[in-house]
């Protein structure tokens, strides 16, 4: 979703999934919830090659029709890029609702899906996402500290119609699946399973701490013994693990490819990180690594209370450092802005 540092994408995603409502009063879709980067399979019946995922930007459930729904977002006009994952998309699924929002849509873009559609029970409707929104977020994007994004994304709000449905070249006919919308909020979760203990972990993760917007993103791979979450440079990611292979938990920022220089920037001030996240604090020179380790608590959900406390210190504490490396006058800037921060 992200580009060259930009998240635009990523806000305006994160908002339309805290303001449904807008979908449904414009859109008639009544969605419970959505969640995003939801992992899609595309591979053809026919391909015996290895199995290739995209991530959708945004996936839910339709209430009434009991169909998926699938939601692209772009914020320029249709391109060749969604496309193709939008074909890919209806070559796989039989019956469905997907949503295209844009700020427009090239004629040939629109009669391309409208005939990939033809035949099967799939719905599109394609949506005009409101220009007034550009520079709203484009303030967020470039002049709001990531951290502080979150709690400003009612900004948009002011916009009286964010997005619009395109009836007149939308395909909208009466749908109905048999896929059952479970609420995983309201499930108990098996804590002794490493799937389920990993989800209550992102759960908590995007509860306590929703202004971390990887926090927000639907994990694959959760039968890991780690969860891992870029952390806004390339080559610096975040990890967490209930129990690793040496049974213990931890929380690490890890810093490869050209980012080492931003590791050993932090390192200057060890001693200050050790009092801000705690004495167990590691800095691991060889492998350019952060570390925060400790044995679990018998109880998984005290686990993941301490592993939720140490990963938000990690992410106010070295956020200015690793967000606007080599911008130090954003540093200065937004240094008091935290509690934590080194």
């Amino acid at each position: 979703m992200s580009k060259n540092g930009s998240i635009k994408e990523d806000i305006f995603s994160v908002w339309l999934k805290l303001n449904l409502s807008v979908m449904r009063e414009e859109l008639n879709l009544n969605l419970p919830e959505v969640v995003l980067e939801k992992s899609f399979d595309i591979t053809s019946k026919e391909d015996n090659q290895k199995k290739r995922n995209l991530m959708l930007d945004m996936y839910g459930f339709e209430q009434e029709s009991h169909v998926e729904v699938i939601i692209e977002n772009v914020l320029t006009k249709s391109n060749d890029d969604h496309q193709r994952r939008l074909l890919k998309i209806i070559e796989r699924i039989e019956t469905g609702i997907i949503v295209y929002q844009a700020l427009g849509f090239r004629r040939k873009d629109v009669q391309q899906l409208r005939n990939a559609v033809e035949g099967k029970d799939i719905n599109i409707y394609f949506v005009q996402i409101d220009k007034e929104l550009i520079p709203l977020i484009n303030k967020l994007n470039t002049e709001t500290h990531k951290l502080k994004i979150y709690e400003k994304l009612n900004i948009l709000n002011t916009v009286s119609n964010p997005i619009t449905l395109l009836k007149d070249i939308s395909v909208i006919s009466p749908i109905k699946g048999n896929l059952v919308i479970r609420r995983d909020n309201n499930v108990e979760r098996n804590l002794s399973n490493p799937l389920d203990a990993n989800n209550y972990l992102l759960d908590q993760l995007e509860a306590h701490i929703p202004y971390f917007f990887p926090f927000q993103r639907r994990k694959s791979n959760l039968d890991n013994k780690y969860i891992s979450f870029g952390f806004g440079k390339s080559g610096v990611s975040l990890f967490l693990s209930l129990e690793d292979m040496r049974h213990r938990a931890f929380v690490k920022l890890t810093f490869r490819e050209f980012s080492p220089p931003i590791y050993y920037k932090i390192k200057e001030r060890e001693e200050k990180a050790r009092e801000l996240i705690g004495e167990e604090l590691e800095f691991l020179d060889s492998k350019h690594t952060i570390a925060y380790r400790f044995r679990p608590y018998e109880d998984v959900k005290d686990t993941v209370e301490r592993l939720v406390k140490i990963a938000e210190r990690f992410i106010l504490t070295f956020s200015n450092d690793v967000l606007y490396y080599g911008e130090e006058e954003k540093q200065d800037m937004w240094e008091a802005e935290f509690e934590y921060s080194l």
